[in-house]
């Protein structure tokens, strides 16, 4: 894991640690040690906070390299879906017309 980490350094990936997925950017990887930073999103006060981490690299799980995720929680990949289907539905009944 820590060679797979080492070649996405400075790049964005999303990391499985432990039971949860981070949007990360990899800062370093020594011994075995994984360096690196992501942002959380505070609903209440709108703001995006840095975050620097330091993990032990046998506590990665999986390592993801998609980017364009709308979200990795299900009810709201599927309302983002929902709302896609009615744009093209919406598109179609109008060409129709």
């Amino acid at each position: 894991m820590k060679s797979i980490l080492q070649t996405y350094l400075e790049q964005e990936i999303w990391i499985l640690i432990r039971d949860k997925w981070y949007f990360a950017t990899v800062i370093g990887v020594w011994d075995d040690l994984l360096w690196f930073k992501h942002r959380t999103y505070n609903k209440d006060t709108e703001e995006d906070t840095l975050w620097e981490m330091v993990v032990k690299v046998s506590e990665v799980i999986a390592i993801d390299k998609i980017k364009s995720v709308v979200s990795r929680k299900t009810d709201v990949f599927m309302s983002r879906l929902l709302e896609s289907d009615q744009d093209v539905s919406n598109h179609h009944q109008e060409h129709e017309k």
